[in-house]
């Protein structure tokens, strides 16, 4: 997941950079998809505004989606015989 992200952030143009690396970004994303927490309680484990840690983990979900590296499988390889 990360070699994708950097592959992706190495992509866009230069702006303000992010007060969180995309490491801890990532593993933001991905505490928010295990434990379910709002976005409020991720910001404060992260230091980070609320709206913050939205922005973040959409753009990083975003961001793995379209790389089209990680796909769910399909309802018919999944059902059973």
């Amino acid at each position: 997941m990360l070699s994708v992200l950097r592959q992706v952030e190495s992509q866009k143009p230069p702006g303000r950079p992010s007060k969180l690396s995309i490491e801890d970004q990532l593993l933001m994303t991905l505490e928010y998809w295990r434990e379910y927490q709002t976005y409020f309680h991720i910001g404060q484990s992260w230091g980070v505004n609320e709206s913050t840690a939205y922005r973040i983990i959409r753009k990083i979900e975003n961001m793995l989606a379209s790389s089209r590296a990680f796909t769910l499988r399909a309802k018919k390889e999944t059902t059973a015989v």
